[in-house]
C-alpha cells in the first residue's frame, strides 16, 4: 500500500501544469520555499520594468540526498523531473534584497550610456537567482554601437549594479571587417606565361578595440530603421 501512495504521488509531481504565453515568476516562488536555482527567459518585448514576466523558467529545489527536483515552465506548458542533486546552497526567495531590486528598476531610465538614454524595450532576456542574489542580460539586437549589438547588465547582491555594455568580440561573424589591396604576380613556365591575381587582406578588431574605444570616441547608440 506505502508502495502505492509513493508511485501516485511520483505521477502527480509528473503531471503536466497548465501556463500560457509569459508567466509571473513570482507566481511560482513562494516566499517561503526553499530553492538551489532560479533560471528565466524572455523571447520578446522585454523590459526591465516587467523582468519577472517570462517566456521560460526553470526551478531546481532540493527533493532529497541523491536527487533534485527540476520544474520547467514555458509559455503553454510544464514539467517536472528529478535530476541528480547539485552541489548548490538552497535560499528562499525573501532571502534576496528586493528593495535594492526594485528602487534600480525604478530608476532604471534615469541611466545614460554615451549620452544616450538607455532603450525601454529589449528583444530578449535571460536571468538567473541565487543565494548571491539576482542577474540578468537584456539584449537589443536594434541598438548599435559601431556593428555591435548593445546589452544590458544588471546584477543585483547586495547592491545592484547596472551596466551597458557590447560583446567583446562582436560575434564570431563581426569580429573583423576586412579591407586590403589587389595585387598581381606573373610568372613564367614552359607552356607561357601565366598571371595569377591574389588579395591581400587586412584585418581591424572590432572588438576588444572597441570596448577600449567606448571611454575615448563619443559614439552615438543608434537604431537599425526597418
Amino acid at each position: 500500500m506505502e508502495k502505492y501512495w509513493t508511485l501516485a504521488l511520483l505521477f502527480l509531481f509528473l503531471l503536466p501544469l497548465v501556463s500560457a504565453g509569459k508567466v509571473n515568476l513570482f507566481n511560482y516562488l513562494p516566499a517561503n520555499e526553499r530553492v538551489k536555482l532560479v533560471t528565466f527567459e524572455c523571447h520578446s518585448n522585454c523590459t526591465p520594468e516587467k523582468w519577472f514576466m517570462v517566456n521560460n523558467l526553470t526551478i531546481i529545489k532540493t527533493y532529497n540526498g541523491t536527487h533534485d527536483l527540476k520544474v520547467m515552465i514555458t509559455g503553454n506548458k510544464s514539467r517536472r523531473e528529478f535530476i541528480p542533486a547539485k552541489n548548490l546552497p538552497s535560499f528562499t526567495i525573501s532571502d534576496i534584497n528586493w528593495s535594492s531590486v526594485n528602487e534600480t528598476i525604478k530608476n532604471i531610465t534615469s541611466y545614460k550610456f554615451l549620452g544616450s538614454t538607455l532603450p525601454k524595450h529589449y528583444s530578449r532576456m535571460r536571468g538567473k537567482i541565487t543565494r548571491n542574489g539576482l542577474k540578468m542580460e537584456f539584449h537589443c539586437d536594434e541598438c548599435l554601437l559601431s556593428e555591435c549589438p548593445l546589452f544590458l547588465d544588471i546584477t543585483c547582491e547586495d547592491n545592484c549594479k547596472v551596466e551597458p555594455k557590447t560583446f567583446a568580440d562582436c560575434g564570431m561573424d563581426m569580429k573583423y571587417t576586412e579591407t586590403g589591396s589587389t595585387t598581381s604576380k606573373t610568372t613564367t613556365a614552359s607552356s607561357g606565361t601565366k598571371t595569377t591575381t591574389s588579395s591581400t587582406k587586412e584585418r581591424k578588431l572590432c572588438g576588444p578595440a572597441l570596448i577600449v574605444g567606448l571611454a575615448l570616441v563619443p559614439l552615438l547608440v543608434r537604431r537599425r530603421r526597418g
